[in-house]
C-alpha cells in the first residue's frame, strides 16, 4: 500500500477553517463537508483523515466543535485519526468524545495496542467496551441495541426496523470516490464503514449491510462470510459524475435490507423540489461577496439591509446569507427597475421571513411589499389568505431571469448559462457544473492555478466536457470576492 503524504500547512488550515466556520447546533456532517470534499483531489482525499486529526488539539476549549470533529471522524469511519482522537479524549476526559474514540478504535485497521490502551483505562465502561470488541455480551436491551449498531453482522431479519443500514466501502475503489459516495450515503441515512485490503473481515456483514467493492474484496468477504447474500455486494460501480452516484443510490435502494430502506435521492438534473418548499427555501450558504454578485446589490447595501433589520443573515465567523435572502434582495432590485410605482423595502423582510409553502406553484409580490402564493387556484396573500383584485403582481420567477442594472448584466439566478446551474439544496447553493457536483468556483480556482490540465488532473471525468462557461461564472465569483 502506498504511503500517504502528510498534509500541507494549507490543507490543515483549510480543515481548521471548515470546522471553525461550522455551526454544530444547526449543520450536519455531510452538509458541512460536502462542498469541501467536492473540491479535493484524489491525493488530498487520502490526507483528509490526517488533516482533521491534526487540528483536533486546537479545539480543546471549544467542546462543541471538538465533538463535531469527532463525529465527523466517526461518520466517515476515518480510523486513521483514531490515535489523535484517543489522545485528546483521554486528555480531557469528555464522555462523548471518549465514546467517539472508542468507535474509531473498534475498526480492524487500528493497532491492537491503541485499542488496548483505551480499553484498559475504561475497563468497567460497557459502552466503550462494546464499541471496541464484538465478543462483548450485552446484558440488557439498551446494550444489545448498541451492539447491533456497532456490529451489524450480528443482526437478523428480525432485528428492530429502526436500526440504521450499513454500507461497507472498499478503500481500493479510491478515497476520493468513496468520500463522494459517503457524503451521499450519510444524507441518505446510512452508516459508513471503510474496509482496506490489509484488514481482517470484521463482524459487519449482516442482513442490513451492503458492500460496495472491487472483485478481490468481494472474494475476501465471501470466503469469510459465505452466507452473505451476493445481491448485497455491488462490484466496481461507475462513480464518475452525479448521475452515476444517483443511479448507484437507486440500486442500493432496491437491494433487500430486511425491513430497512435507504432514503433514495435523485440525480440533480431531475432534482426539482419546489424552491418554495420550507425545507429548500431556507437553505444556501453564501458569503457576502457571492450574495452581492448573485443579487446585483453591493456589499454595502447588503450590510445596510442587515443593520436596518430588514435581513437577518447568520454570523459564523463571517456573515452568511441564505437562498431566501438572495430571493428577497434580487426581487427588490428587479422591481426597482420594472415597476412604475415606488417599491417599498418591505418586500425584503417579507420575502426573507416567508416560511415557505410546500404546495406553492408560484410566489409573487406587489410593489407595496405583500407576498402572495399561487397553489394552483390563483394568488392568495400569505398573511391574510385573501385573493387580491386588480393589483399588479410580479412573479418572483421573473426576478430570476437576466436583467440589466446600472450598466451591468445580472445573470439568471438558477441557470447562469447552459452549463451552469444553481439550486439551494445542491452544494449549499453554489453555482455548479450541470450534471456534476463540482462548483464553478472550484473550477475557476483550479483554472487559475494550472489551466485545463489542473482541472482534468483533479476531475478526469471532465476531459470531454464543455466547462469554459462555468469557469467564467467561477471567475466572476472570484472577482466579486476581491472587490
Amino acid at each position: 500500500m502506498a504511503a500517504i503524504e502528510f498534509p500541507s500547512p494549507g490543507f490543515f488550515a483549510a480543515a481548521l477553517h471548515a470546522l471553525r466556520s461550522s455551526d454544530p447546533r444547526e449543520e450536519t456532517i455531510d452538509g458541512v463537508w460536502g462542498n469541501f470534499i467536492d473540491s479535493l483531489s484524489n491525493n488530498l482525499a487520502n490526507q483528509f483523515p490526517t488533516a482533521i486529526g491534526g487540528v483536533l488539539p486546537l479545539f480543546k476549549n471549544d467542546l462543541e466543535r471538538l465533538q463535531f470533529a469527532a463525529e465527523t471522524l466517526v461518520g466517515f469511519d476515518m480510523y486513521e485519526a483514531a490515535e489523535a482522537l484517543t489522545d485528546i479524549a483521554i486528555d480531557i476526559g469528555h464522555d462523548d468524545i471518549l465514546l467517539s474514540a472508542a468507535s474509531l478504535c473498534g475498526h480492524p485497521g487500528v493497532s491492537p495496542s491503541l485499542k488496548s490502551r483505551i480499553s484498559e483505562l475504561y475497563d468497567d465502561d460497557i459502552w466503550i467496551q462494546i464499541r471496541l470488541y464484538d465478543h462483548i455480551t450485552p446484558s440488557n436491551e439498551e446494550e444489545k441495541l448498541l451492539y447491533l449498531q456497532c456490529w451489524p453482522g450480528a443482526r437478523s431479519l428480525d432485528s428492530p426496523s429502526y436500526l440504521t443500514p450499513v454500507a461497507v466501502l472498499d478503500k481500493s475503489l479510491g478515497e476520493k470516490k468513496i468520500l463522494d459516495l459517503s457524503v451521499r450515503l450519510m444524507n441518505a441515512g446510512v452508516i459508513i464503514r471503510r474496509l482496506g485490503t490489509e484488514h481482517q473481515i470484521p463482524n459487519w456483514f449482516g442482513p442490513h449491510t451492503i458492500a460496495i467493492c472491487r472483485p478481490l474484496t468481494r472474494s475476501r468477504i465471501l470466503s469469510k462470510q459465505p452466507d452473505f447474500p451476493e445481491r448485497q455486494i455491488i462490484v466496481d460501480p461507475k462513480m464518475e459524475n452525479e448521475r452515476d452516484y444517483s443511479l448507484l443510490l437507486s440500486q442500493l435502494d432496491q437491494v433487500s435490507l430486511g425491513k430497512l430502506r435507504i432514503q433514495s435521492t435523485t440525480h440533480e438534473d431531475d432534482f426539482s423540489p419546489s424552491l418554495w418548499d420550507p425545507n429548500v427555501y431556507k437553505l444556501g450558504v453564501y458569503k457576502t461577496s457571492e450574495a452581492a454578485y448573485l443579487t446585483s446589490a453591493s456589499k454595502t447595501s447588503l450590510y445596510n439591509l442587515a443593520k436596518q433589520n430588514l435581513l437577518e443573515p447568520r454570523r459564523l465567523g463571517s456573515t452568511i446569507w441564505s437562498f431566501r435572502d438572495l430571493v428577497a434582495v434580487r426581487t427588490w432590485r428587479y422591481l426597482t427597475i420594472q415597476s412604475k410605482k415606488p417599491v417599498r423595502r418591505k418586500i425584503v423582510p417579507a420575502l426573507a421571513r416567508f416560511a415557505g409553502d410546500q404546495t406553492a406553484v408560484k410566489l409573487g409580490v406587489t410593489s407595496s411589499g405583500d407576498v402572495l402564493v399561487d397553489r394552483g387556484a390563483g394568488w392568495e396573500n400569505v398573511l391574510t389568505g385573501e385573493q387580491p383584485l386588480d393589483i399588479s403582481i410580479t412573479d418572483v420567477d421573473d426576478a430570476f431571469r437576466p436583467f440589466e442594472l446600472g450598466g451591468s448584466h445580472v445573470p439568471h439566478l438558477l441557470h447562469a448559462n447552459p452549463t451552469t446551474q444553481l439550486h439551494p439544496a445542491i452544494l449549499h447553493g453554489a453555482p455548479y457544473l450541470k450534471g456534476f457536483r463540482i462548483s464553478a468556483l472550484a473550477l475557476a480556482q483550479l483554472d487559475q492555478r494550472g489551466g485545463r490540465k489542473a482541472i482534468i488532473g483533479a476531475y478526469p471525468e471532465l476531459a470531454e466536457e464543455s466547462i469554459q462557461d462555468t469557469i467564467s461564472i467561477g471567475l466572476q465569483l472570484m472577482g466579486a470576492g476581491q472587490k
